[in-house]
């Protein structure tokens, strides 16, 4: 069966009949699919046929070529048009070639005149389908690699391999902003990077591929990267802020429904020169790396600390006695694992949800001071202030 179909419209048979024995269609690849004698036949028969190329005469009864062409337009923006005119109708030029007609053909037809422009239409009908299959086909590539080169990208940008243009350009590609990110996260599973044999080898993989997935899903899939580094470290660009409560949630689903602990470290990045970024990654590197060889007793205490930091009464001693050690041994192992004092580690925790509750919430700088374990706001304000920086007041603003 031929390729393009051809629709004929002209209120004269010998017209009609002329036309079609005039040309060998199938040289063309083309096929005469219908002949009509006015314009609303030839609207119906066109769109019935789905047609490409559509001869029609101006001067028909019921609806004029004029009025027809504008109406199929509407329905099949793609059909070539080819007019038929007598001299008397080349009025109606200027109207036709707003309607982007591709040529005219004047009575009485030429046939040689009509086959050379069949021969161009061909040509055009041709090259715009090898374009849309091209197109097709790169777009169907870029999607199938999308993951691949996104992950290419951010790994050559953190291992600072890129020019400054290059990485504003790639960014704009991937449809994030061509700036530096507020956070970058970096998330480690430990037990990836043990010595496994080859069948759990697909096991670790779909692991690593639900644990992407449960960080997307909180943290959502606007403003932010998800990607694995060389060494299959969960890496996050953040261009908008993770809440201490969002990486909670994180790390208690992997842990629920996975059967997995991980280990991640969050830094807010104040570089604004995005070819120095890999200098933010390699530090949450090392954070993390840092936290998976502490060892069991203090990564007690951290937990315990975590659950219990809004009791303002909470102190080394009691820690030290849920874990059945010493309290000077307790502190020496939390200065030399995390390289801050007990004190410093609980002031940590409750300044960083304090900021959390002042960012995302309407709470008074009094009930926040209650609610992470000051008993007074003055103390809660001090603490703050010096933490940050900046008063509770001036943060939240």
């Amino acid at each position: 069966m031929c390729k393009w179909k051809v629709l004929i419209a002209d209120d004269e048979s010998i017209i009609r009949d002329g036309i079609r024995s005039s040309v060998d269609w199938e040289k063309f690849d083309m096929e005469v699919v219908g002949e009509a004698e006015d314009g609303e036949e030839a609207v119906e028969l066109a769109i019935k046929h789905q047609i490409d190329i559509l001869l029609i005469d101006l001067n028909m009864p019921i609806m004029n070529g004029i009025t027809a062409m504008k109406k199929l337009k509407e329905k099949l923006p793609d059909c070539k048009l080819l007019v038929i005119s007598g001299y008397d109708e080349f009025s109606y030029a200027q109207e036709a070639i707003r309607l982007q007609v591709e040529d005219y053909v004047l009575k009485p037809i030429n046939p040689e005149k009509l086959q050379n422009l069949l021969i161009e239409l061909k040509q055009k009908l041709d090259m715009e389908v090898n374009q849309e299959t091209y197109f097709k086909r790169a777009t169907n590539q870029i999607k199938k690699h999308h993951v691949q080169l996104k992950g290419r990208f951010f790994r050559d940008w953190i291992e600072g391999q890129l020019a400054k243009e290059e990485i504003e350009e790639q960014l704009q590609f991937f449809g994030l902003p061509a700036s530096v990110p507020l956070q970058h996260m970096v998330v480690r599973w430990p037990e990836y990077h043990q010595n496994q044999t080859v069948s759990q080898e697909n096991d670790r993989r779909n692991f690593l591929f639900a644990i992407e997935n449960i960080v997307e899903e909180i943290l959502g899939s606007e403003k932010l990267a998800v990607f694995r580094d060389q060494t299959n470290l969960l890496n996050v660009c953040l261009w908008k802020k993770v809440t201490n409560e969002q990486i909670e949630i994180i790390e208690e689903t992997i842990k629920n429904y996975l059967k997995i602990t991980v280990y991640w470290y969050v830094e807010d990045v104040t570089a604004d020169d995005l070819t120095n970024y890999y200098k933010v990654y390699d530090w949450c590197k090392t954070q993390v790396d840092k936290q998976v060889r502490i060892s069991p007793i203090v990564k007690q205490a951290k937990n315990y600390v975590e659950e219990h930091y809004q009791d303002s009464a909470l102190k080394l001693e009691r820690v030290a006695e849920e874990l059945h050690v010493s309290t000077v041994y307790l502190s020496r192992m939390i200065k030399q694992e995390l390289g801050i004092s007990y004190v410093g580690l609980l002031t940590q925790m409750r300044i960083n949800k304090a900021a959390d509750l002042l960012k995302t919430t309407d709470m008074t700088i009094r009930d926040i001071a209650e609610e992470v374990g000051y008993e007074t706001q003055h103390y809660f304000s001090t603490a703050f202030k010096k933490v940050v920086g900046i008063s509770p007041n001036q943060f939240k603003k």
